[in-house]
């Protein structure tokens, strides 16, 4: 039996940056022809997605699972027309916008707003003229602005707060933008959710997680005055920031943490996290109360609350200065 030569170490390198996918296209390009992919896919090391679209296997190291999938979608829908343009939730993706759903539906456009066929399981969108775009490893992508328009009337109210916080967090978009956004989004059909919460974007939050629980927090009245609130001791020594506060008076606060294996799974990072927390604690003035994301339900609002009524919080209190102590450069 003749030997079975190895699929060139390019081709596989492209392959772990697409999701493990790869092009007929591609295939040709580095080597690899029609002969060839089908034995590949009869032997069961490569499976065929759609037409002229393989599965090759690999996917970049580190990646969570979810942003796997995620990849995945956006490039069967990529590959599977070298013409195709990335749009809505798929082009948020590449641009690195978080928050988006754990699935995405596997959707692109063409030039021109042109017509087409769409392979099983995928959407071909038609949006009018063609629009801006950037290119990201080599396909083109529209702009962010632009996919956020196509891409929030199909999330939920969370998860649309969510990537506009990320993306305002990340430099992607700017604050002015979200006018700009709004005002698209009017014409949208499904979008009045997303246009009712613009007023609650923050670009301070850090992570998705951290945005979910401000948004059970604002529906059960209790929305934290601060967010990323920085301490300071009675000498000026930065002791760390809070992602969400809720001030007591008399210089004492309640401090909630959204903690994720996700954004904090790192031993370094965990360690980093007990030793600011720690400080934000020792002066026994403060309370914390950490969470984990599978924990934002109803216990979740139930317990801030508690607190809250417990140590007399009102809302709307005037907060003391985001600086340092007297004495501080």
């Amino acid at each position: 039996m003749p030997r079975e030569m190895p699929v060139p170490p390019q081709l596989l390198s492209l392959a772990r940056r697409q999701g493990g996918l790869v092009s007929a296209a591609q295939c040709e390009a580095a080597g690899v022809g029609a002969s060839r992919r089908r034995n590949l896919v009869a032997r069961g090391r490569w499976q065929r997605v759609t037409r002229g679209v393989f599965d090759a296997g690999g996917v970049p190291a580190g990646l969570h699972p979810y942003d796997v999938d995620r990849l995945r979608s956006v490039w069967s829908a990529l590959l599977a027309n070298r013409r195709a343009i990335a749009v809505g939730a798929c082009a948020l993706m590449l641009h690195g916008v978080e928050g988006l759903p754990r699935r995405l539906v596997p959707e692109a456009a063409l030039p021109r707003g042109a017509a087409g066929r769409s392979p099983d399981g995928f959407v071909l969108r038609q949006y009018g003229p063609t629009p801006k775009t950037v290119e990201i490893q080599g396909r083109e992508v529209v702009l962010v602005e632009q996919a956020l328009v196509q891409a929030l009337p199909t999330l939920t109210r969370d998860e649309a707060v969510a990537c506009l916080d990320n993306a305002l967090n990340q430099g992607l978009i700017r604050t002015e933008q979200l006018e700009t956004i709004g005002r698209r989004l009017r014409r949208r059909r499904d979008s009045a959710k997303v246009t009712a919460c613009l007023p609650l974007i923050d670009g301070r939050a850090e992570a998705p997680p951290e945005s979910h629980a401000r948004m059970r927090l604002h529906d059960a009245g209790i929305a934290p005055d601060d967010l990323q609130r920085e301490f300071f001791d009675a000498t000026g020594r930065f002791l760390g920031r809070a992602d969400m506060v809720w001030y007591l008076g008399d210089d004492r606060w309640l401090i909630v943490e959204i903690d994720s294996q996700e954004f904090h799974g790192s031993e370094r990072q965990v360690q980093h996290d007990a030793i600011r927390q720690n400080r934000l604690l020792a002066d026994g003035q403060n309370i914390m109360l950490r969470y984990f994301p599978a924990d934002l339900d109803d216990q979740f609002t139930e317990g801030v609350a508690k607190v809250l009524e417990r140590e007399a919080w009102k809302p709307g209190r005037q907060l003391p200065p985001r600086r340092p102590a007297a004495g501080e450069s």
